[in-house]
């Protein structure tokens, strides 16, 4: 029988705290996704009662040895933070720096600001819609002149 729909106490992830739940949805009958009737958070069904030290005394912790991908993936990553550094210092005092909004037409070259990525220097655009641009860390994909369809009214 499905549990669906139904409540059930869960830890919350958000709040911290063996709290109320909906089931939002199973995955072959085990409960996979809920949200706290409390907070509001969509998180995994992580069950009521929440871990403590003591139990976590018992077990042997060890050092995960990082693989080549992962030392490869830290070595590009301190590439992209050098060269937005770079770019940082290259940049003029007056420069305009635009805040990102999906339907934002940019060109390579323009400096924008995105709301939780911070300062970001557009590298290449890819298509009408596409674009790359070096933030901090990383080079990230993002959608520009991007319009929402209309909505039909009724």
């Amino acid at each position: 029988m499905s549990s669906v729909g139904k409540n059930v106490d869960a830890l919350c992830t958000k709040c911290g705290m063996a709290l109320a739940h909906i089931v939002l949805y199973e995955v072959r009958g085990v409960i996979a996704q809920v949200k706290c009737k409390t907070c509001g958070a969509e998180h995994k069904y992580r069950g009521s009662k929440p871990r403590t030290k003591s139990t976590e005394i018992g077990k042997e912790r060890t050092r995960r040895v990082g693989t080549k991908a992962d030392e490869e993936s830290r070595q590009a990553e301190a590439a992209e933070t050098q060269r937005w550094l770079q770019r940082q210092q290259e940049l003029r005092e007056n420069a305009a720096i635009v805040d990102y909004h999906m339907a934002g037409r940019y060109q390579r070259g323009d400096v924008i600001n995105h709301a939780s990525f911070g300062i970001g220097f557009v590298e290449k655009i890819l298509a009408e819609q596409r674009m790359d641009v070096l933030f901090k860390g990383n080079l990230r994909r993002m959608v520009m002149n991007y319009h929402a369809p209309e909505m039909a009214k009724s």
